[in-house]
């Protein structure tokens, strides 16, 4: 009869090589909605914001939430916070990613997007099993 103690342990503890890969797929995301904020709050982004039919003022309040997104992700006080920094990214990609293909523009354009929510998916995955290795 097999016993709890002979049972597989269901949440093994990550191995380093894992625990690195979430941080680098979280730094990339990171990077890319710092790049991002930057770039909307500085009005490089007005244009094709314009082109897809957003109002001027919206560069601002992405950009502002792009920022706030990256901060939050790091911060360790608040979990559900970097939950909901994680949901306002993914949503905020599946927009810009429709918002060009319902565009018009070729699927090219929303590539960018969609490549950078798979990245997060993965990131929040596998920030999602690490915290549960620490429970």
């Amino acid at each position: 009869m097999a016993t709890t103690a002979d049972a597989p342990d269901k949440f093994t503890a990550p191995s380093a090589r894992y625990k690195t890969t979430q941080k680098v797929l979280q730094g990339i995301l990171a990077f890319v909605f710092l790049a991002a904020g930057a770039a909307n709050l500085m009005g490089a982004m007005d244009a094709d914001l314009a082109r897809l039919g957003f109002p001027e003022y919206f560069s601002l309040i992405i950009g502002v939430a792009y920022l706030i997104s990256v901060v939050c992700i790091y911060q360790t006080r608040f979990p559900f916070l970097q939950d909901w920094a994680f949901a306002g990214m993914a949503v905020s990609l599946v927009g810009a990613a429709g918002s060009h293909i319902l565009a018009g523009d070729p699927i090219g354009n929303a590539m960018p997007a969609i490549i950078i929510q798979i990245v997060l998916v993965f990131a929040y995955v596998m920030r999602a099993k690490l915290a549960l290795a620490k429970d």
